[in-house]
């Protein structure tokens, strides 16, 4: 990209993503949407893999993803920003959910204009993601939701309500308890509880990339989706994020929620900068610019269906959505070679 390109983009709202396999270089991917003067682009790339071993198989397949998100120019201030991972394997027809969270901006990352990073597993992060192992995609319509409210499994799935990934216990707890059971059987990776955000397990099992002949190479695509949304702040967020010894007679979130939410939403939108009161949200956080200056409007914009985002990405701004592919190549090394072997890639 040249240094003019470049200088325009940091001008705009602007994602880059990669997705880390040990072998960079490959599958690059680009998207670019503008609606009434504001823009948004989404740049993702990711490496190959190759492994070789005397059994021609792969035990696991990973992505460790990390991006980084700028903003500037839109009419809302940005106080979340939601990402979905998704992988199709092989011959799969469609995508399956990897990883989902909301991470909460600080209160100097609130903003009409502003950055985000989520970093890999390298540098603070919490992959590697599992894209495949040997125990394969859950089997969710096993899962019990009968004790966690206003869950199901048409909510769990496209993502308008999931709650914790604490909520997901294997093997299942007592029947009163707010969880979802979950099958021993049916192991969930990808299970990151400080991050109180929903994941799914694997797209696949590793068959698709075993290759059981001789002497030869076998090779699998593997494609993945990311879709983000920016979202608008709300008070149960910003109660974190006002300074208590600036408030009077406030010195716990708790005494800051006694307030009435006009009251907050002045404290907050008078500390933080690029914050105005018609910015925070109540209840549920929303899509950024829901409806405005030509950008889409959806219905319920605090609780937005995955496939509803990804429909409607070319016609929003708080939305970025797009794929990218790596191919993981395996040989089946002679049996006489009587070795194994990897190339640190993440497919083993």
């Amino acid at each position: 990209m040249s240094d003019d390109n470049m200088s325009k983009l940091t001008r705009r709202s602007v994602l880059g993503g990669v997705a880390t396999l040990g072998i960079a270089g490959a599958g690059v991917a680009s998207f670019t949407g503008t609606v009434a003067g504001a823009s948004s682009t989404l740049s993702i790339s990711s490496g190959d893999a190759d492994v070789a071993n005397d059994r021609g198989d792969v035990s696991r397949v990973t992505a460790d993803p990390s991006f980084t998100v700028d903003w500037d120019g839109l009419d809302d201030a940005v106080g979340k920003v939601f990402f979905l991972l998704e992988a199709r394997v092989g011959d799969q027809d469609e995508f399956s959910p990897l990883y989902r969270a909301t991470p909460w901006l600080g209160a100097d990352e609130i903003g009409t204009a502003g950055s985000f990073t989520r970093p890999n597993s390298e540098n603070g992060g919490l992959g590697p993601l599992v894209v495949a192992d040997e125990d394969g995609e859950p089997d969710y319509t096993t899962f019990d939701f009968s004790n966690l409210g206003g869950v199901d499994l048409g909510s769990y799935l496209d993502g308008t309500s999931m709650s914790s990934s604490d909520n997901y216990v294997p093997g299942g707890p007592s029947p009163d308890s707010s969880t979802v059971v979950v099958p021993s059987d049916q192991p969930m990776q990808n299970n990151y509880p400080n991050a109180d955000a929903g994941y799914y397990g694997a797209a696949s099992d590793t068959a698709p990339f075993d290759n059981g002949d001789p002497t030869t190479t076998g090779e699998t695509v593997v494609a993945l989706r990311y879709t983000v949304e920016l979202q608008r702040p709300n008070l149960s967020q910003l109660k974190y994020r006002v300074d208590y010894e600036d408030i009077d007679g406030v010195g716990s979130t708790d005494e800051f929620q006694a307030l009435p939410e006009g009251e907050q939403k002045s404290v907050a939108a008078e500390q933080i900068d690029g914050l105005e009161v018609s910015d925070i949200d109540d209840g549920n956080s929303t899509i950024v610019m829901n409806g405005e200056d030509g950008n889409y409007e959806f219905d319920t914009p605090s609780g937005i269906p995955y496939s509803e985002m990804q429909n409607n990405a070319d016609d929003h701004v708080g939305i970025l959505t797009d794929t990218t592919e790596f191919t993981v190549s395996v040989t089946n090394q002679p049996d006489t070679s009587g070795g194994s072997g990897s190339s640190n890639s993440e497919a083993n």
